[in-house]
């Protein structure tokens, strides 16, 4: 059994002191300040049994891995052609940018990706070391499936935990109708009972005029739990970023997608919310959307612009949240590891909390360079990243 003592400043996401975290098994067994005086039991018991020692001394801080609840693993793209399909994940980025658990999604495509595919993909992943999950569906109503149904994919595959990314009020959508959104989130409801799972609904926020509508419509006539649905893109425009809050005030979760090149942006958006009050900051959090692509319409419809998303942008954002708005860490972090961890159920993930999966992340926040990087990246108590570079490889 690999052991692991981690010692320094231990956000957790809130603030813990300086501690020492010991791993066995891939799992936090103990969480103990350190000693003013001398060698704790702990760390003579890991020294004597030839475990890992890493002492984190500041600036840089231990955190909880990030989750990523949305991500193309097996690329995305595809709007201009077969020529702009994105490129699959790789887990050297994926860690580079502190993220240890990501759920996988197909978006607009899924012609020429299958969820065949991308299962195999996130089974690759887990074997790289991190924790890796995936939603069945795609774009598309009703959803294409691995099994024939939303209801049996949650239920009877392992890495799937809900259905998506649906999507809702977008041109690329299938403008899905009442009664067929209504059965998608009763079987993914239904599903995840069956498997002890989230099974939540996922969706893709569309430009469209009509919004959450649709989605309202579900939650007061059909009387699925508003927190069965977790909207994504909501600061895609400005009816969504009002829409946001109405939502929430309601009980319903709002994610937000990170991007390299609109990070200060978002940072404004989140900043209004917290400053204001309007949106409880454990109601929010915020994705990567990588390896999607990033297409960007003019007026009439017609694609002008094309790039795709990168897991280093939710490092960035955070950077922006702490050392440009003055958030504490602790409420940063949040957005990025106990908020989805709650919302898509997964309570080993997203705290450093003994019995909590060794998901450890080392980072060193530069505030004149509004940079974050991650120099440990711990998944499963693995090391996969050490000094700020990579030692696993797909």
């Amino acid at each position: 059994m690999d052991l692991l003592l981690v010692c320094g400043e231990l956000y957790a996401p809130e603030s813990r002191g300086v501690v020492e975290i010991f791993v066995a098994g891939g799992v936090i067994q103990s969480i103990s300040p350190v000693p003013a005086h001398g060698v704790s039991p702990v760390r003579a018991l890991v020294e004597s049994l030839r475990g890992r020692v890493i002492d984190v001394v500041p600036p840089h801080f231990i955190a909880p891995g990030l989750v990523d609840q949305h991500v193309h693993v097996t690329g995305g793209g595809g709007e201009k052609g077969p020529a702009s399909r994105v490129p699959e994940a790789q887990i050297e980025e994926i860690v580079e940018g502190g993220v240890t658990t990501v759920v996988g999604v197909l978006g607009t495509d899924c012609v020429s990706r299958s969820l065949e595919n991308l299962l195999f993909k996130t089974r690759a992943l887990q074997h790289d070391g991190i924790t890796a999950y995936m939603y069945t569906g795609s774009y598309r109503a009703p959803p294409v499936t691995l099994l024939g149904n939303v209801q049996r994919d949650i239920a009877l595959v392992e890495q799937v935990i809900g259905v998506g990314e649906l999507a809702v009020s977008d041109h690329r959508g299938s403008n899905p109708a009442f009664d067929t959104l209504c059965l998608i989130a009763s079987d993914a409801r239904t599903g995840g009972m069956l498997g002890a799972k989230a099974g939540v609904v996922h969706l893709h926020m569309g430009d469209g005029d009509t919004g959450l509508a649709p989605i309202w419509e579900v939650v007061n006539k059909a009387h699925i739990p508003i927190t069965q649905f977790v909207p994504t893109h909501m600061s895609r425009n400005p009816r969504l970023i009002q829409e946001a809050i109405a939502w929430a005030g309601q009980g319903g979760y709002v994610d937000f997608t990170a991007d390299q090149d609109e990070n200060r942006e978002l940072a404004q958006v989140l900043e209004n919310y917290r400053s204001h009050g309007t949106i409880p900051l454990g109601q929010m959090s915020v994705s990567s959307d990588s390896y999607g692509s990033l297409p960007r319409f003019g007026p009439g419809g017609e694609l002008v612009g094309y790039g795709y998303g990168r897991p280093t942008c939710l490092l960035g954002l955070f950077s922006l949240l702490v050392a440009e708005h003055h958030w504490p860490i602790y409420d940063a972090l949040s957005m990025f590891t106990s908020n989805p961890a709650k919302m898509i159920k997964l309570q080993r993930k997203g705290r450093v909390e003994v019995g909590c999966d060794a998901d450890i992340v080392v980072l060193d926040l530069s505030h004149d360079k509004l940079e974050t990087r991650a120099m440990y990246v711990i998944a499963r108590g693995k090391v996969l990243r050490e000094d700020n570079k990579p030692m696993v490889k797909g």
